[in-house]
Parts: structure tokens; C-alpha cells; sequence
């Protein structure tokens, strides 16, 4: 019997652990083509520390289906964040040499990053030196 209830808590506790697993690594993934309404996405920065990404995982996955002649990614935050791009090649390995890295000069402040975007998928990160502030991270054509 008391074999038993030694079998019960393990399975119990391997599913508790891989949930939580999963929600640490979870992340939103959005695809976007032409005409596509504007996003709006609500969450919390991880701290971080301005435009490095090492250690820190994306908050998005972004595939663009097409190339975007005119994108707008837009951050509002109640910290000084920064608004971190990085596409990824055809292995879905970041390209660091074409991370785009959008820093607020103050608290509060809108950043942006308008232009042509190429279709593929894209990381995007929002980090803050506190972390936890909390954001608006709006995409729109």
C-alpha cells in the first residue's frame, strides 16, 4: 500500500512540473498578412538590460507572410523599456546582425520602430532594467 501512494505522487509531480515548465517558456505567436487589423498586446517586461537579449526569452513569435512595404511596431510602457526585433534565418535561429533595438529616453516614453519589414519570423522582446513594468505593444500597417 504504502508503494502505492508513492507511484501517485510521482506522476502528480512530474505533471506539475512540466505545466509549470511550460508556462515559463511560453510565448505569444502572431501571424500577420497585408490588411490585417492593428494588434494591440498587453504584458509585463522582463528585466533586462537595453538591447541584450542573452538568457531572456521573447515574449512574441511574429511571422509576417509577406514583405510589409509600411509596419508600424509601437510600445507604450509605464517604464523606460526597450522594443527589441530580431529576425530569425530559415532554421528559426536569431540573426543578431539584424536586431533592431528601440530604447525609451525616459520613463513613459512611446518608442517605435516604423519601416519595411521582410516577410519571415521575428522575436520580439520588451525589456526594462526593473522588469514587471507593465506594456502596450501595438502593430499596425
Amino acid at each position: 500500500m504504502k508503494r502505492l501512494k508513492q507511484w501517485i505522487i510521482v506522476p502528480t509531480t512530474l505533471a506539475m512540473l512540466l505545466a509549470n515548465a511550460g508556462l515559463l517558456h511560453s510565448q505569444t505567436a502572431q501571424s500577420l498578412t497585408p490588411g490585417f487589423n492593428a494588434l494591440k498586446l498587453e504584458g509585463t517586461s522582463t528585466q533586462g538590460n537595453n538591447c541584450q537579449v542573452a538568457n531572456i526569452q521573447p515574449q512574441y513569435t511574429i511571422t509576417l507572410e509577406q514583405d510589409f512595404g509600411s509596419l508600424n511596431f509601437s510600445l507604450q510602457s509605464a517604464g523606460q523599456s526597450a522594443l527589441i526585433i530580431e529576425p530569425l534565418n530559415s532554421a528559426g535561429e536569431p540573426v543578431a546582425s539584424g536586431r533592431q533595438c528601440v530604447l525609451a529616453a525616459a520613463p513613459g516614453q512611446t518608442v517605435e520602430a516604423p519601416g519595411y519589414w521582410e516577410k519571415g519570423n521575428y522575436h520580439i522582446y520588451i525589456v526594462d532594467s526593473a522588469g514587471g513594468q507593465s506594456y502596450t505593444l501595438s502593430i499596425s500597417q
